[in-house]
């Protein structure tokens, strides 16, 4: 006798947030190499998210950075320039005393369904989520230890050469920045504080081809100030406590040489300030569910293989 075979209410009655949890990356020690850090991105901006036993760590990358046009004569080799790349960032947590992310505390989960990134240890606990309505990341520093210790945001150029350039060398010094020179091509790195905000832009030029970066970052519920404790980095340290605190970190690109690219990343912390951590997540959980709705195809067969 055959199988009466299911009705479309039936079939498409499934738990979505089940089903692709499947897909979720659970670590329960830390990654040996940055590339195999847990992805969160909002399809315009992204990063690895990984860990040290003393901090969260992010390259932070965009698809619209272009270090170089199609006419170069710096890299003639396909994949040999270095786009994307907007800036690396480090939130350590501790200057001494224990490790935070080691040992039997360590956990570091993913969650594909809503796309955020929870990073515990030793008394903290870190949840990453890219917005999906700006171009910005949240990231949610609960720090519950018993002796509570300044945490630094450190901002870090992606490259730095010292390159002779007549009197230039002391001009880029003064200004914090860093030009580094491949044959016609120039990158130029350049650190700043804007109330309060720390900032890193990049201008790649050859020729006519322009192209800039910009990586903005903000600090929400605690107190905290920004310095430059050396030639490649920008710091906002936010000072010691328990509870939680928020870091937004934000990025703009342009292709206009008139345009304040930076003002555009500061503009997008703005935005995601203004929106808090909670409202960040809550946009997220409505973006994801209404994407996994749209995308979920059911296969069966009897011998259970499609399945």
């Amino acid at each position: 006798m055959q199988e009466a075979a299911e009705e479309p209410g039936e079939m498409m009655d499934v738990d979505l947030r089940s089903l692709v949890a499947r897909a979720d990356l659970t670590y329960t020690r830390p990654v040996d190499r940055s590339e195999d850090g847990l992805p969160v991105g909002n399809g315009r901006m992204g990063s690895l998210v990984w860990t040290t036993p003393d901090a969260v760590k992010f390259q932070l990358n965009r698809v619209d950075v272009f270090a170089a046009g199609c006419d170069t004569y710096a890299f003639p080799q396909g994949g040999s320039d270095y786009g994307s790349g907007c800036g690396m960032v480090d939130i350590r947590l501790l200057e001494f005393g224990d490790d935070v992310f080691a040992g039997e505390s360590f956990l570091q989960h993913l969650s594909v369904y809503d796309g955020l990134v929870t990073a515990r240890g030793r008394g903290v606990t870190a949840r990453v989520a890219a917005w999906q309505r700006g171009d910005a990341f949240a990231v949610e520093i609960d720090d519950h230890r018993d002796q509570p210790a300044p945490v630094s945001v450190d901002l870090s150029m992606l490259r730095y050469a010292t390159q002779w350039m007549n009197a230039r060398n002391w001009d880029l010094t003064r200004s914090h920045a860093a030009v580094v020179l491949t044959g016609p091509h120039s990158a130029t790195s350049r650190l700043d504080i804007r109330g309060g905000r720390i900032v890193l832009t990049q201008e790649f030029r050859e020729g006519k081809f322009y192209s800039a970066s910009a990586v903005a970052i903000g600090l929400v519920g605690r107190q905290s100030r920004a310095s430059y404790p050396n030639e490649m980095t920008v710091r906002l340290t936010a000072a010691p406590g328990k509870g939680s605190f928020t870091v937004f970190m934000a990025t703009a690109a342009s292709s206009n040489p008139g345009e304040d690219v930076a003002a555009r990343a500061i503009e997008a912390v703005d935005a995601a300030e203004r929106r808090t951590m909670e409202g960040v997540l809550a946009d997220n959980r409505e973006w994801w569910a209404d994407f996994w709705s749209r995308g979920f195809v059911r296969l069966h067969s009897e011998d259970g293989e499609a399945d």
